[in-house]
């Protein structure tokens, strides 16, 4: 079964929708959207998520804490 999660990056604010499979984890998502997991923080309801946690639905915030220059 699938579900709809919203993600919104930060800084920046791009706001997007990804389907996912139930059971998936953060880092599955982060794999999906190309995203390196050492450059991020994810948060979900404000607090900090471990990569490996199964996504809840709803909307979780990508914090790029690592920025090339």
């Amino acid at each position: 079964m699938n579900m709809k999660i919203k993600i919104e990056e930060l800084p920046g604010n791009k706001i997007s929708e990804l389907e996912i499979s139930e059971g998936s984890t953060y880092e599955e998502v982060l794999l999906n959207l190309r995203i390196n997991s050492e450059t991020v923080l994810v948060l979900k309801d404000g607090q900090c998520v471990p990569l490996d946690g199964v996504v809840l639905p709803g909307k979780i915030k990508i914090l790029h804490v690592a920025l090339g220059g």
